[in-house]
């Protein structure tokens, strides 16, 4: 599993449309959350927010994920 660099709140009307990476409440790991370089991280709305990661794609490479795409 992975996370986006934002997490949205999963409620806003940004979210509710399916907008969740301009989520007017969201919460960034390093920013507005403690974390970006941390062993373990508490993903807000892990429902929303966290991403199966397909079998081709190593942890190595999704963490390069994050804000790039």
């Amino acid at each position: 599993m992975t996370a986006p660099f934002v997490f949205a709140c999963g409620t806003c009307d940004e979210c509710r449309a399916g907008a969740t990476q301009v989520c007017t409440c969201q919460e960034q790991p390093g920013f507005t959350l403690p974390g970006s370089f941390a062993e373990q991280v508490v993903v807000a709305h892990a429902d929303l927010n966290l991403v199966p990661l397909p079998d081709a794609i190593g942890f190595v490479e999704a963490a390069g994920l994050g804000c790039r795409l």
